[in-house]
Parts: C-alpha cells; sequence; structure tokens
C-alpha cells in the first residue's frame, strides 16, 4: 500500500511540473512589443486635497513566435520617479489579449510613471524600457 501511495505522489509532481516544462520547450523567444503608448487621465480643475485618479494605459497588440496576441498578457510596472521601476516584479498583470489597462485609484497631484512589458505563454518577457509619465490633458 505505501508503494501506491507513493507512485501516485510522484505521478502527481510528474502531472504538475510537466505543463511548464513542456510550455517552455521550443519557445524562448520573447514577444515582439514596441511598449506602452499613452498613460492618461482626465481629472478637471485644481488637483490636490486627496483627489484620487485611474490612469488609463494603451497599446498596441504584442506578437510572438509561438503564443497568438489574443493570449499575451502585460506586466504593467508602476513607479513615482522617472526609472524607478522594479522589473523583478510587476505592480498589475493584465488578461490575455488586452491592449488596454485601468490602474486602480492614485493619488492625483502625485507625478506617476509607467513601463509595460509583454509576456508569452512560455513567460518570456521582453525587455523595452518605454516609460510613459501619467498624463492629464483635462487641467
Amino acid at each position: 500500500m505505501r508503494f501506491w501511495k507513493l507512485l501516485a505522489a510522484v505521478a502527481l509532481v510528474l502531472v504538475a511540473v510537466e505543463p511548464a516544462a513542456a510550455r517552455s520547450e521550443g519557445d524562448e523567444q520573447p514577444p515582439k512589443f514596441a511598449g506602452l503608448a499613452s498613460a492618461t487621465t482626465c481629472v478637471p480643475g485644481p488637483i490636490g486635497g486627496g483627489r484620487m485618479t485611474s490612469y488609463t494605459l494603451r497599446w498596441e497588440p504584442a506578437t510572438d513566435n509561438v503564443t497568438r496576441s489574443k493570449k499575451i498578457v502585460y506586466d504593467v510596472y508602476q513607479a513615482s520617479a522617472p526609472g524607478g521601476e522594479d522589473f523583478s516584479v510587476p505592480t498589475y498583470t493584465t488578461a490575455a489579449g488586452v491592449t488596454s489597462f485601468v490602474t486602480p485609484q492614485l493619488p492625483a497631484d502625485q507625478a506617476v510613471y509607467f513601463v509595460v512589458r509583454a509576456r508569452d505563454k512560455a513567460g518570456n518577457s521582453d525587455t523595452n524600457t518605454v516609460e510613459r509619465q501619467g498624463q492629464n490633458p483635462c487641467v
């Protein structure tokens, strides 16, 4: 009986590990992605006093040698200073195939910077550094 439990545990581990290994085989190229095109909000009037706003980020879809554009996800990196993004952990990750993202509420009176990177199903990410500062054309 102990043998069968051990065998079942090994099989479970193999099933859990195999798909990830299979996905990465043959796809080592990151998606081709031009990066973030815009980061905008619309807060009319004076900004301050604890007002909050969301930013809408927009980009053109990435392409990949294996993953279809509709299956590519986008990692969003946010910083409070130019070049301050921490690329080791995304601030947000989008659903697959989208070409825009609305941030949660952020302080309207503070500068915010964004970089968006495309990631294919194998986990390959592009390394673009196209950074956009959040803009408010409504003031």
